[in-house]
């Protein structure tokens, strides 16, 4: 059984092994226990010369920024957001804004142990508004709120089921344990989905219904704006839950990775992360083990007036002027232990007009039973919804989508994550 201090772990070394992110972590001594390789990028401290030392002694810029009572806060067991805090690297020359993410790491007995940290650099949206709200501020607002309940009957119901010693019970305390420990997770996979204000800004008209079968999803959604086009991505990991949620954190990082590295092209990109999470599959794999994701992967450039897209599996849906046109992905997924033996993904281009409609999604809806016969929803009454509505603005439609998705699936369990994004030119 996966214990809660296990979990943590595993969470922090999944992002330590691809975050573009400033990520580290120290113990209730603050002396440094994780430092990754983005924060020797950004900050020119190894991470050999950095282990074991006073965070505070060895990042002097928290000090700097008045960082020093949120590290003691974290240590108390609160979780804090310090948002756009302007700070110089001497050693790199690197300067600009980062928010600082701190969660604090319990341990088995109940106590705060360490803490984590994730530095991410705002520098740009912070340059283009000031105002803004980031979506990790409003994550934890959110989750805060709608999990207070849940988090105080479990600390009720653990106080009674320590004072039983039947084994039965015992099973049961430690469950609660790791929901908590998941709940926890999930605030760690909200941070990293693209704000919603972002989304919006980039396309006027959008949509983005997501409904995570579990507390955490295998299912994730990623934008970025760069050199003056927009990607977008719905992706479905193997599985759901805590397996599919950490694929999902490697996949994210992934596809910042490529185009951080200069990939432009869909296709290459999906090229880059196949490579990229096959090499992490096949570490130590003596079996064949099939973990990887279906993805639709668009980018956007309104200056040409062009759509790219490619796709592992998961199709792209286009409607111009009432006509409908599927565009399919490659019958392959990412992620494959074979990767050197696939073949490269297909990249399409499609020239644009104003008020071309297009949907990406995972196949959580479509497969989703229920109606009165308990039959999947499938691809061809999802086609026809679209279509009855395709002229509606965005955020109608993907308010009717859900409508329809709970009036179908009534008391029927959700099978899947479920992930779709509409958007208009």
């Amino acid at each position: 059984m996966l214990s809660t201090k296990d979990f943590e772990k595993t969470m922090a070394l999944m992002l330590l092994e691809n975050s573009v992110d400033g990520f580290f972590a120290f113990d209730e001594k603050f002396r440094i226990t994780e430092w990754s390789k983005s924060m020797e990028t950004l900050t020119g401290i190894e991470r050999v010369d950095c282990l074991g030392k006073n965070i505070e002694d060895t990042l002097t810029v928290l000090r700097e920024v008045g960082e020093t009572q949120n590290l003691r806060k974290v240590m108390r067991g609160h979780k804090v957001i310090s948002k756009n805090n302007p700070c110089f690297f001497p050693k790199t020359g690197k300067q600009g804004y980062f928010d600082c993410h701190y969660f604090p790491i319990p341990s088995d007995i109940g106590h705060t142990e360490g803490a984590m940290v994730i530095l991410r650099d705002k520098t740009e949206r912070f340059q283009n508004d000031e105002g803004l709200i980031s979506l990790a501020g409003k994550v934890e607002k959110t989750i805060k709120s709608k999990t207070q309940g849940l988090k105080r009957a479990n600390e009720i119901l653990r106080e009674k089921l320590k004072q039983k010693k039947r084994f039965g019970y015992d099973v049961l305390l430690k469950n609660i344990e790791i929901t908590d420990s998941i709940v926890y997770a999930k605030q760690i996979q909200q941070v990293i989905l693209p704000p919603l204000e972002d989304l919006q800004k980039a396309f006027p008209e959008i949509f983005v219904m997501f409904k995570p079968r579990d507390i955490v999803s295998g299912d994730f959604y990623w934008h970025t704006h760069i050199d003056g086009v927009d990607f977008i991505a719905a992706v479905d990991c193997t599985g759901h839950g805590v397996p599919g949620a950490l694929i999902s954190i490697l996949g994210f990082n992934c596809l910042n990775q490529a185009v951080q590295e200069g990939l432009r092209q869909p296709s290459a990109i999906l090229d880059y992360l196949n490579m990229s999470l096959s090499k992490v599959f096949d570490k130590g794999q003596t079996s064949t083990v099939r973990d990887g994701m279906d993805i639709s992967l668009c980018m956007i450039d309104r200056n040409d007036m062009k759509l790219e897209y490619a796709g592992a599996f998961n199709p792209l849906f286009m409607i111009r002027n009432g006509a409908f046109r599927k565009i399919k992905g490659n019958r392959q997924p990412i992620g494959s232990l074979d990767a050197k033996k696939t073949q490269s993904f297909s990249n399409h281009i499609i020239d644009l007009k104003p008020g071309d409609a297009f949907y990406i999604f995972s196949d959580g809806y479509i497969d989703q039973f229920g109606g009165p016969d308990n039959k999947k929803f499938k691809q061809t009454k999802f086609v026809n919804t679209l279509l009855n509505n395709h002229d509606l603005p965005m955020e109608l439609q993907g308010d009717i989508l859900e409508r329809i998705f709970e009036e179908w699936r009534g008391e029927t369990y959700q099978v899947d994550d479920v992930l779709v994004i509409g958007f208009r030119i």
